[in-house]
């Protein structure tokens, strides 16, 4: 039986042929893909070559290029390519190479808008279908920029823009749906390889721009067709020696009704074809060189076209410009610059068209690895870095994109178990969203709400302080006199934050992992008493804000309620397995038992409270889930740590004196118990840490200070680092002195016990 995939191929040449009419390429590949062979023994990349070159080909029109699209897409949704076939990695590769430096001559600004959208349809498919799992990080990177480039330009159509931004959700669920499937690399893997992919959303810098000024337009020679359709060499010449004389590679031009730059003089009779890249050419030469946001800068340099012979002003038609286009075309063998396109090809043979068919082979003989975790840290930080409010080089629509693309990766991922990936979110995430929290603009702050919620309701785990952060902004925001504050942003601060006290055991959570801390917040304590504030209206007119108040109380009693009911089927269900053990002698237990109390952990706490009854047990309880008196006593002894706090920060002696007189800190003082608790307050002033460990009378509570420390694996510039940023130093010299003197002892033992452990 003849397979017909054969067919479909051949009847994809044949459209191309038409408009080539290359009788060498039509034989060529008749004798690759005769009938009574089947597809899947031919490699991909031979029925793909002419389709590729077509795309990547500077002298084909955007209509032509648009058709060989077509068929590349065709290809990929058919399933033409075998992703088990031993070359599928090599042909998707040159894939993703091709259509991301797709270059094309511009005609008018609809058509190649028109070529734009199915290059995007193209790296869609090509992500999307299962051979897209051979992509190679790099190429992810590229094709992620491709499609951002083409979203943040602003002189394209909106229904262009909105294509790119909705092909980047779908590229983003995908990438971070497969993340289950990918492993940590070690740290040294990953500093030698991600340079390659970096993205930056700053601006570019003159030099570069200067540098691609510089660039000298190399002479054309192929044919320009005239007005009545026949070909002209005459003004081919002349418009060649124009672009030596007086064209440069940017070109800026008015805008036309469709926000496109457009031509301003209709009465030429002579044009200049004009290169457009796909976005995706010069810019994209290497995903580390260019910032995909800058694209105001990439499009400001400008010239005027040199006059031809005849005195005639020569204009060159705009194309639809994504990066570095319009760019005048470039003779192909001048002895300049190299095509921006890097190669992976040989050279097969040059049609008469001048249009290049190539054998494809592996990059630098190096094998193709496909993409994992490396491509996704980096697009992870890049949408991490365009929600920077304070970088001028995002707009609000970039830092909306950006918020946008991060709730389709948190609500794809758990990112919990990849350290790299949540080190962006400790940082640099919560960072810009909590300053993004300040902004008027009600888009950006509603979405920075709905990534907030995502990062607490499941990573909460490892973000504790950031949530404490989050809270007391929340509160600041609702508690704000401010005339300018929309009555809006209030209302969904309080939405929020009934959210959050929605998600199970979270106000347990909050009241033990923060009201009964020693050195946090009381965060439960302080919201409560601003929703009761805000519950009942004083003026006598019910608002909205008022009604979420009372909604969130009314969570903390149902939460409350769902709280003692369960400990009460607890009860049973332990009462009935003791039963169990003794009638049969054997059984299994449903939930944890603390071998302190030899208590049942519920199941629905012990699996929140921050890992706290998950993993370990903190020191101030005294078993994992702690009854209700000595939570007391807990607050108790925070509010006199608070005290003796206050009193250290005015004089420190006396705050000594004070704790200790309440029995919190031991008498005759323990200097380890001392030096410890000035390493862990964090509300002591450390200027006076700093005064009172330097003191003469305490040189022994200094030492127990710096041992406290842990030097070993550090230089001595990180150890000193790590040791001032403890406190801060005095002025005196002679203090100084005591001071680094013992640090220099402290770090000198630990290198000597790394060196020589015997010696420990």
């Amino acid at each position: 039986m003849v397979d017909k995939n054969i067919y479909i191929v051949q009847g994809e040449i044949t459209i191309i042929f038409l408009y080539f009419h290359d009788c060498m390429l039509c034989a060529y590949m008749t004798d690759c893909l005769s009938p009574s062979s089947e597809l899947s023994d031919v490699e991909p990349n031979v029925f793909l070559r002419p389709f590729l070159e077509v795309v990547r080909s500077e002298d084909t029109t955007g209509p032509i290029t648009g058709i060989a699209l077509t068929s590349v897409n065709k290809f990929l949704s058919y399933g033409l390519i075998d992703a088990n076939h031993e070359a599928a990695a090599e042909a998707i590769e040159n894939m993703a190479d091709a259509v991301t430096h797709a270059r094309f001559v511009g005609t008018d600004p609809a058509s190649d808008e028109v070529v734009l959208m199915k290059i995007l349809q193209v790296l869609r498919t090509l992500l999307l279908t299962p051979v897209g799992a051979h992509l190679t990080n790099e190429s992810v990177c590229e094709i992620m920029q491709s499609c951002f480039r083409i979203c943040f330009e602003m002189r394209l159509s909106e229904l262009l823009r909105k294509s790119a931004e909705h092909t980047l959700v779908d590229m983003v669920q995908l990438l971070f749906s497969r993340l289950p499937q990918f492993k940590e690399e070690a740290k040294s893997y990953v500093a030698a390889n991600m340079k390659k992919l970096k993205m930056r959303a700053g601006g570019i810098t003159e030099s570069s721009k200067w540098k691609k000024q510089k660039r000298s337009p190399r002479q054309s020679r192929h044919m320009v067709r005239s007005p009545s359709g026949q070909m002209d060499s005459t003004q081919s010449s002349t418009l060649s020696n124009n672009n030596i004389l007086g064209g440069v590679p940017f070109i800026e031009q008015g805008l036309s009704t469709s926000g496109l730059p457009a031509s301003d003089s209709a009465g030429s009779s002579v044009s200049s074809p004009t290169t457009t890249d796909s976005g995706l050419g010069t810019c994209s030469k290497a995903a580390s060189r260019e910032d995909l946001s800058d694209l105001e800068q990439c499009y400001s340099s400008a010239t005027t076209p040199g006059t031809a012979s005849e005195g005639r002003q020569v204009e060159t038609p705009q194309s639809a410009s994504v990066e570095s286009i319009p760019e005048v075309l470039e003779d192909r063998d001048a002895n300049t610059e190299q095509s921006d396109s890097p190669s992976i090809h040989d050279i097969d043979y040059v049609n008469p068209r001048g249009v290049r068919f190539t054998q494809s082979t592996q990059r630098d003989g190096a094998s193709l690895i496909p993409y994992g975790l490396p491509c996704l840290r980096e697009l992870f930080r890049f949408l991490i870095s365009l929600t920077n409010p304070h970088d001028r080089h995002n707009t609000d629509a970039m830092m909306h994109m950006g918020l946008q693309l991060l709730t389709v990766a948190l609500e794809s991922a758990h990112i919990t178990n990849y350290q790299s990936l949540l080190g962006l979110v400790k940082d640099e995430l919560c960072r810009h969203l909590f300053q993004l929290l300040s902004v008027d603009r009600m888009n950006l702050y509603a979405s920075s709400i709905r990534v907030c919620f995502l990062l607490f309701e499941s990573m909460r785990v490892h973000l504790k302080f950031q949530l404490e952060m989050y809270l007391k902004k929340l509160m600041d925001i609702i508690t704000s006199e401010n005339m300018k504050m929309p009555y809006e942003m209030k209302e969904m601060a309080l939405e929020a934050l009934v959210q959050l006290w929605r998600i199970p055991s979270f106000v347990t959570e909050l009241y033990i992992n923060f009201d009964c801390d020693y050195y946090f917040s009381n965060l439960f304590e302080d919201l409560t008493k601003l929703l009761s504030k805000n519950a009942f209206p004083v003026s006598g007119q019910l608002y909205t804000t008022h009604l979420l108040s009372l909604e969130a109380l009314l969570t903390v009693i149902d939460s409350t309620e769902a709280h003692c009911q369960a400990k009460v089927l607890n009860s049973t269900a332990q009462q009935d397995q003791s039963d169990t053990l003794l009638a049969e002698g054997e059984g299994s237990t449903q939930n944890p038992t603390d071998t302190t109390t030899g208590k049942h952990t519920p199941s629905h706490i012990k699996l929140g409270l921050y890992g706290y009854l998950a993993l370990k047990k903190p020191q101030r309880f005294s078993s994992c889930l702690p009854d209700s008196q000595e939570l007391m006593d807990i607050r108790t002894k925070k509010k006199l740590l608070i005290t003796g706090t206050e009193q250290f920060n005015q004089k420190p002696k006396k705050g000594i004196q004070f704790l200790q007189e309440k029995g919190l800190l031991s008498n005759p003082i323990d200097n380890n118990q001392v030096a410890q608790w000035l390493r862990e307050n964090p509300r002591l002033d450390k200027k006076m840490i700093g005064e009172y460990i330097s003191d003469r009378k305490n040189m022994e509570l200094l030492d127990s200070f710096v041992n406290t420390f842990t030097f070993q694996g550090l230089r001595i510039d990180e150890a000193l680092r790590l040791y001032l940023e403890a406190f801060r130093l005095p002025g005196e010299a002679p203090v100084i002195q005591r001071l680094l003197e013992t640090f220099t002892d402290n770090w000198h033992v630990s290198i000597l016990t790394v060196l020589n452990p015997a010696t420990s």
